[in-house]
């Protein structure tokens, strides 16, 4: 709602907040009835893979335009918020315990080199809850398709 207000998008969208679920019957809805629908959503996602949908460009992260207060944070959470920039990118890291080095190295080290792209986090998310696959048939098929990422985790 902040942003869609930053950007002066108020005078034509109307700015809902709607559960994960509603989110992706709207937009399901809306390309059935060949009609524009903004929504907003972030890299890693199922939505990526479930429709044939764009990112629209936005100006780059700057702090000084990106404020964003929760309705905890202050009762005029949304006056004082703004947000007329994307967001900053975020990072979702492996950790482990710090013994895991002295008790199993190779884990360790496995873990040090272990990397997945957005793109693959997402269409693991569309596999799994998307199309209801099971976990293990969709890393299996991905370790298939990708031998060399596999080996060089594994230090091959």
């Amino acid at each position: 709602q902040v942003k869609v207000r930053d950007y002066d998008l108020l005078p034509f969208i109307d700015a809902i907040r709607a559960e994960e679920s509603v989110k992706t019957a709207r937009i399901k809805d809306s390309i059935a009835k060949n009609e524009g629908y903004a929504f907003y959503c972030y890299k890693p996602h199922a939505v990526w893979y479930m429709f044939d949908v764009m990112m629209l460009t936005e100006p780059k992260f700057d702090p000084a335009m990106y404020k964003m207060l929760q309705p905890s944070d202050s009762p005029d959470w949304y006056k004082k918020s703004k947000v007329a920039t994307k967001d900053a990118l975020k990072n979702v890291q492996i950790a482990w315990s710090k013994s895991l080095k002295s008790r199993s190295p190779a884990i360790a080290e496995f873990f040090e080199r272990f990397k997945l792209t957005a793109d693959d986090v997402s269409n693991f998310a569309f596999q799994i809850s998307g199309k209801g696959r099971n976990p293990k048939d969709v890393a299996t098929e991905w370790i298939k398709a990708n031998p060399k990422r596999v080996d060089a985790w594994l230090g091959l």
